[in-house]
């Protein structure tokens, strides 16, 4: 049997709190589709009565879905590649992260809202609020420091199949670590900013940066795995591979010098995070995406079994390609920065999904109805590369972020505008986010297998 990319997985401690993270992560990727579908419907040029509830339905859906759902998911990747080392603290840091989540989603409820559309953590200004983001970082941090702690170093970096993959998650969890220091080290360092917006962009952009390399790393751990199990042979060898990881993660390293050599919020401050990420996140995927791909051309198309994995692989690269390409065509802020932003983040979603269904057998659980697996795969891709293509024109003649669609005239005379692809897209990608969440929860409903067929991990 030829090597493959994968992870082992088996019925150990770890391995159950990997299942736990799984759990916290599609719980919440199911809360945060309440919330995008009311805005995708206040996107559209038509009169909706729920309007006003736009921002903070944008605050809610964006928190639950970068934050929750995506470091809920690298809690599984970093379960996975632990040992049983400090297991009560993982446990603790999962049920920090879920408490946080609650206390979040009930504090619109509480008192006004006063939602701000800032970058990255977008925020509420709302006690309750804050307080539920306190808890949620405390377990992050908490998840981070156990996973590194717990980490099988010499697995890790062992120069083969599997040592690559241990290898790409670990440098997921360091750029979560420096995210998080950096996040920490501005709030000490927080000088005085007119107006509650500016103040909190300010405080996550750094942070914020530096975490989309972490992302990025476990997209391209995804993407492997994913060629694997769909019988695709990646022609690049563990040590390319982890050299693609490694220079991946390298400019995170370079995090702390704008600290030292300019003031916080100063424009230079500012655009160094933005040029980080722009020159030194692309690396890593492009290498490992590029190798991919030649893989996918000399193989035919898997059995209907992995079909679903497989449309998921392919709509992952295509959308992080296109979300890549537009960020280089951003000249002003519009909704082409959304549109790059989409297509990232929505690349990495799908790839998560797809690893989702996956595992679910691997652990234990029931195979999910593939028939359901895939019309959710092909309506997700669809609605979401809709979604992305409205954004991107709506850009192009100005259309601003973060704004409802009947306040905005682009002076277009279209029967279908932008405002409206972007609508019906959104509405498509939610709709099938929903059904994801709608063929996974019952099967995680009914339980693990009694038998032990769950502890084998295949590729």
């Amino acid at each position: 049997m030829k090597a493959s990319y994968s992870l082992p997985v088996s019925d150990t401690s770890q391995h159950r709190l990997a299942i736990g993270w799984l759990s916290v992560a599609v719980g919440f990727l199911l809360a945060s589709g309440v919330y995008p579908l009311l805005l995708a419907l206040a996107r559209t040029t038509y009169e909706m009565p729920w309007k006003e509830l736009f921002y903070t339905a944008l605050v809610l859906h964006v928190d639950f879905t970068v934050l929750w759902w995506l470091l809920a998911i690298a809690g599984v990747f970093w379960s996975l590649n632990s040992i049983g080392r400090g297991i009560q603290a993982g446990w603790l840091a999962l049920a920090l992260v879920v408490f946080g989540g609650l206390i979040v989603g009930v504090a619109p409820l509480t008192a006004d809202s006063n939602p701000l559309t800032n970058n990255y953590v977008p925020m509420l200004e709302n006690r309750v609020f804050i307080k539920g983001l306190i808890v949620f970082g405390g377990g992050v941090l908490l998840l981070v420091l156990r996973s590194l702690m717990a980490t099988p170093m010499k697995e890790t970096f062992s120069p083969d199949h599997e040592g690559a993959m241990r290898f790409g998650v670990w440098t997921a969890a360091v750029a979560t670590l420096i995210a998080v220091l950096a996040l920490l080290w501005t709030i000490a360092n927080m000088p005085e900013i007119q107006g509650s917006r500016s103040y909190y962009e300010v405080m996550y952009w750094a942070g914020g940066h530096v975490l989309q390399f972490a992302h990025t790393a476990l997209l391209c751990v995804c993407w492997l795995w994913l060629a694997s199990v769909c019988g695709v042979e990646t022609p690049v060898g563990p040590k390319v591979v982890m050299a693609a990881f490694a220079i991946g993660v390298a400019p995170v390293l370079l995090a702390p010098l704008p600290f030292f050599q300019y003031g916080l919020g100063d424009p230079e401050f500012m655009t160094w995070f933005v040029w980080l990420m722009r020159d030194g996140n692309g690396v890593a995927p492009l290498i490992i995406g590029l190798a991919v791909m030649a893989g996918i051309f000399r193989t035919r198309i898997p059995d209907v079994e992995q079909r679903h994995l497989y449309a998921s692989l392919l709509a992952s690269i295509f959308l992080f390609a296109i979300g890549g390409a537009l960020g280089f065509l951003i000249a002003e802020s519009s909704t082409l920065i959304t549109a790059h932003y989409h297509g990232s983040i929505v690349a990495v979603t799908m790839a998560f999904m797809a690893i989702t269904y996956y595992l679910l057998p691997r652990f234990g659980f029931a195979q999910p109805n593939l028939k359901w697996a895939r019309i959710q795969v092909y309506a997700y891709a669809a609605g979401q590369f809709l979604h992305i293509v409205g954004l991107a024109w709506g850009g192009g003649h100005g259309m601003k972020r973060k704004v409802v669609g009947t306040t905005q005239d682009l002076g277009m005379q279209a029967i279908v505008s932008p405002q409206d692809l972007v609508g019906v897209g959104g509405v498509i990608a939610v709709l099938s986010g929903l059904l994801f969440a709608a063929v996974v929860l019952p099967v995680m409903f009914k339980g693990r297998k009694a038998s032990s067929d769950k502890g084998v991990e295949q590729s």
